[in-house]
């Protein structure tokens, strides 16, 4: 019998964590079991042949027991005791604040615990829901923390997250998936994936696209995704013809979007309370079908994109040059294609879900 892996997320499973499930299915020595709080019906049908044991479904009052677990770290006894009926070897939270949700399961069911920060949950400064007290937990009850990249593993050592307990590991892609294709769309295409948040700069690029326009009238942007930015975004474009909001999609219309696209943009932003890219899944996507990158050089999207080879990056908030990176590409098949095959065979070499997934699994061997 294979030795079972918990794999935890507040939320079971949203769909901005397709990154979760990937790496859930893609484990190979390990069963996975799907954890966490509450449902989330978004995603789960990513994970719909797995276990999952979720909070809400065992408790009887299963707000109050998600209140004990986040202002005492008590653990009620029944999904205690449902989770320790799955003799688990080990337990995976994603985020910081899965982490601490994850330090008492973990000394309850006598189990190593190994947390990932992914962005924001060490980026963000202090504030009240999630804080250096809760981050100082995490550190103290996790065998080993996981940084999603050098970026982030810079973020968790200023923090005081011990050394030797840090990994920087790429979580990668399922590169069979997200395989290369040579269909494009007859006219020149740049698509947007992601929130429709401040954070994710979607107003830059609108922003850009009046620059672009000027010299490519027939080039088009395609919005991918909802949030709270949604209708100043609309208002920015209000004046631009070529511009479609078609909400949030699957990963199956992402990955055509992506694949029949000439450039995927990705213009987030650093916030002021320190919110930024931690390794943006998106962009190793679309380098993984042969669609170049164009992108501010913030966070970890550095690590995520090789500039000049595979994308274009520029400082962030400047939509000048963002609107000179779109152009260079849009203008030039031949860089496009030059990028797009570098991007392939890059993200094959470095972000390759199989052999990443074959790393964690020796990362949870070496704790048992």
């Amino acid at each position: 019998m294979k030795p079972r892996a918990l794999i935890f997320t507040k939320r079971v499973l949203p769909m901005s964590n397709t990154f979760v499930a990937s790496q859930g299915n893609g484990l190979n020595k390990y069963q996975p079991i799907f954890i966490g709080l509450r449902n989330d019906k978004t995603g789960v049908s990513l994970i719909e042949n797995q276990t999952t044991c979720v909070q809400e479904n065992v408790e009887s009052f299963p707000k109050l027991a998600r209140l004990l677990l986040d202002g005492a770290q008590i653990l009620m006894p029944k999904w205690a005791e449902s989770l320790s009926s799955l003799n688990a070897d080990i337990i995976h939270a994603n985020f910081g604040k899965g982490g601490y949700y994850c330090s008492p399961i973990s000394k309850r069911l006598e189990i190593p615990l190994v947390t990932t920060f992914h962005g924001s949950d060490i980026t963000q400064k202090d504030k009240f829901s999630y804080n250096s007290k809760h981050r100082n937990r995490v550190f103290n009850s996790s065998n080993k923390i996981i940084a999603v990249s050098k970026f982030i593993q810079n973020k968790l050592l200023k923090a005081g997250c011990p050394e030797d307990k840090i990994i920087q590991h790429y979580i990668g892609i399922d590169n069979d998936y997200f395989s290369p294709s040579l269909k494009k769309e007859p006219c020149p295409t740049i698509l947007f994936v992601g929130r429709l948040i401040k954070q994710k700069g979607c107003q830059y690029l609108i922003e850009a696209m009046k620059t672009v326009n000027k010299r490519v009238p027939e080039a088009k942007l395609i919005i991918v995704g909802y949030g709270n930015y949604e209708e100043t975004l609309k208002d920015l474009a209000s004046n631009l013809h070529n511009v479609s909001f078609v909400g949030a999609k699957n990963r199956s219309q992402v990955k055509e979007l992506m694949s029949t696209s000439w450039i995927t943009c990705l213009p987030s932003i650093r916030m002021a309370r320190g919110n930024e890219e931690g390794m943006p899944t998106v962009c190793v996507e679309s380098q993984a079908v042969g669609t170049p990158v164009v992108a501010f050089d913030t966070g970890g999207v550095g690590e995520g994109i090789s500039d000049q080879e595979t994308g274009l990056l520029s400082p962030e908030k400047d939509s000048n040059q963002l609107a000179d990176n779109l152009l260079t590409l849009l203008e030039s098949t031949s860089l496009r294609d030059k990028m797009g095959q570098q991007g392939i065979t890059r993200i094959n070499d470095i972000f390759n879900i199989k052999k990443q997934t074959e790393k964690l699994e020796d990362i949870y061997t070496s704790l048992l």
